[in-house]
């Protein structure tokens, strides 16, 4: 019996003399609480290596651990690691919620770990081509195969190509972030898919509250309520363009991107290169110092649309200032139309894919002539601002598809710098840097 305090006091001053480990206290996390609370850094990351563990996986998943050993707790972080790598080296999938953190957390480490891949592959295919140049000694070396031919494959790793449209729930659609109000049933006809706002079926109508629901492809995606049909309609549009940008592409054009600017002057013409493009120069809306503004302000507007319940237009209407009064009989007012063409025909046939911008020096009929001639040879065409500030904005034709391949895939810069590109949550592994939401701006209009 006296043994059993003595062993007990000896344990009690061991543990006395133990040195305290080091505890921190986490960070705040976005994932559903995980991460909460005190932890200890005391503890080895490179005594998780395996020895039938590879150094190229153990180094990702060593530099994972690393990165974030400060704000999750060992056992939690040590799951991660291992769910990153698999994401990155097997395609394995898991849960939404975790494949997003996963994808957040690995963004700068997967982006440096794929470009030093890129490069050491490099180097070891130019190495193993001149060894065996040299042994064959004069021997015919089998075709390389050009970069435009049809048989090219887009994959990772070596293995089988990339397909962009796997497992997504609404296929081919990807959803183009312009046109505010209409964005969604812009992106849906040129899928193909069918696209229907209507009031809710299921909810009953009340005078105070609407309702109403929107379908893509017969399936309902989203439901909203208002006042009005009208902002029930904007409240389930917003719910599904949120869906949609979780199961869909979406791309968006860069405001400010380079655009080629041709203006006009006594001299000739001169082209050259601006980042502010006419399509993201919007007209200044009203404000106080506007003489219109302020007496509705005096009769009880208070903003938005017209109307008891806002349903009407919100912007002023529009003018058309003529800027000439040439009559019957003058000759060749407008310059050589002849060469203007030919500066739109060199444009086509150019691999340039940034928009040509025609400034408002050119006249509303030069204008008018461009838009022919760019019909003519199958451009985009349009006009932005209104009166002395009118511009003309013509663009190449770009399928969102060769969109998605050239910036995701082959990753080419003049599509990188021109799009945006969000991917859906369903490709997150494979696409890190391309999780980010992109908005859309004029919801409302």
């Amino acid at each position: 019996m006296s043994v059993k305090p003595k062993r007990q006091k000896i344990e009690n001053e061991d543990e006395e003399t133990k040195p305290k480990q080091k505890k921190v206290k986490a960070k705040k996390q976005q994932d559903a609480g995980y991460g909460s609370g005190e932890f200890s850094l005391d503890w080895d990351v490179d005594s998780y290596k395996t020895e039938y563990e590879s150094d190229e996986h153990w180094d990702l998943r060593r530099s994972f651990m690393l990165a974030h050993k400060d704000r999750f707790e060992e056992d939690r972080l040590v799951c991660l690691a291992q769910t990153f790598v698999n994401m990155e080296f097997m395609g394995c999938k898991y849960p939404s919620a975790t494949m997003l953190l996963v994808a957040e957390l690995s963004k700068e480490i997967a982006a440096d770990f794929r470009q030093k891949r890129e490069q050491r592959l490099k180097r070891t295919f130019v190495s193993a081509s001149d060894a065996a140049e040299q042994r064959a000694k004069g021997r015919r070396a089998a075709p390389v195969p050009s970069a435009g031919s049809s048989k090219e494959r887009q994959c990772f790793g070596g293995g089988d190509p990339v397909d962009l449209y796997q497992d997504l729930r609404f296929g081919q659609l990807i959803v183009y972030l312009a046109g505010g109000r209409n964005c969604l049933q812009n992106s849906c006809n040129i899928a193909n898919v069918k696209y229907e706002e209507r009031a809710s079926l299921d909810q009953p109508v009340s005078d105070n509250t609407k309702y109403a629901e929107l379908l893509v492809n017969n399936e309902v995606i989203a439901t909203g309520q208002g006042e009005t049909l009208k902002a029930a309609k904007q409240a389930a549009h917003k719910q599904a363009f949120m869906t949609l940008q979780s199961h869909c592409y979406s791309i968006k054009l860069n405001a400010s991107r380079d655009t080629i600017k041709v203006e006009k002057n006594k001299d000739g013409v001169n082209i050259n290169v601006t980042k502010e493009s006419a399509d993201s120069q919007s007209d200044p809306k009203l404000d106080a110092s506007n003489k219109g503004y302020r007496m509705m302000r005096l009769m009880g507007w208070t903003g938005g649309g017209l109307g008891r319940l806002k349903q009407g237009r919100e912007d002023p209407v529009g003018y058309l200032l003529k800027s000439n009064r040439n009559g019957l009989g003058l000759t060749n007012p407008n310059g050589n139309f002849a060469d203007y063409r030919r500066l739109i025909e060199n444009y086509v046939r150019s691999d340039d894919i940034r928009d040509m911008q025609f400034e408002p020096t050119f006249s509303k009929e030069e204008r008018t002539t461009f838009h022919q001639i760019a019909r003519q040879f199958g451009l985009r065409s349009n006009s932005y601002g209104s009166g002395e500030s009118r511009r003309l904005l013509i663009t190449k034709k770009i399928s969102y598809g060769q969109i998605l391949t050239e910036v995701l895939l082959r990753r080419n810069p003049k599509f990188c710098e021109r799009y945006f590109v969000h991917v859906p949550m369903q490709k997150a592994h494979l696409f890190p840097g391309h999780v980010a939401d992109l908005e859309l701006e004029n919801v409302g209009e």
